[in-house]
């Protein structure tokens, strides 16, 4: 194993326990101080997907980055979760797919991305049930269990085996966030 795989590697596993650290202070109710590991493995997943050349993933890492501080400094004691029904997520389900349409075009004519609709998809998504987390809808869950699912096919293809491995945990904290009754976490 070459000196620079290994520290790649180590990255991406200090990426995913920070990451896991921040979903599970969140999924209990540990706000404000889950957005600091979420902060900090945000910002080495954006160095790890720009070298793997997954791009729109690595943007998204960086707005994970400001979101973070976003949720951190926006969360007081009294927050709460809230329920949307479909009405209320049909215009980020309809921006949603325009953004990736776009996005994805933008990518495969521009970029040498491998996979730039998926990209887009786990980007675009990402994006927007990441608004609805920090701002504590409940229906969030909902995304992430499709985002998760599409990010560990895009991960395990770009060989990155322990963000892979973090999105399958993710998919299951996810199932379980969204039955809050499930309490696997």
């Amino acid at each position: 194993m070459t000196t620079r795989l290994f520290i790649d590697r180590a990255a991406e596993f200090i990426a995913v326990i920070l990451s896991l650290a921040y979903t599970y202070m969140y999924l209990k109710g540990m706000v404000p101080s889950a957005f600091i590991p979420a902060f900090l493995g945000s910002g080495i997943f954006v160095v790890l997907c720009w070298t793997r050349k997954i791009y729109a993933e690595s943007f998204l890492q960086l707005f994970y980055v400001g979101m973070a501080i976003y949720g951190y400094f926006q969360t007081d004691s009294e927050w709460r979760v809230e329920h949307w029904g479909f009405m209320e997520n049909l215009p980020y389900l309809a921006l949603g797919i325009f953004g990736v349409a776009g996005t994805g075009f933008a990518l495969q004519r521009f970029t040498d991305a491998e996979r730039p609709y998926l990209d887009a998809f786990t980007t675009v998504f990402s994006l927007i049930a990441t608004w609805l987390m920090v701002n504590f809808i409940h229906e969030n869950w909902l995304y992430w269990i499709i985002i998760d699912a599409v990010a560990i096919f895009l991960y395990y293809q770009r060989q990155l085996y322990f963000g892979a491995a973090l999105f399958v945990i993710y998919l299951v904290m996810a199932i379980d966030g969204y039955w809050e009754q499930i309490t696997i976490f």
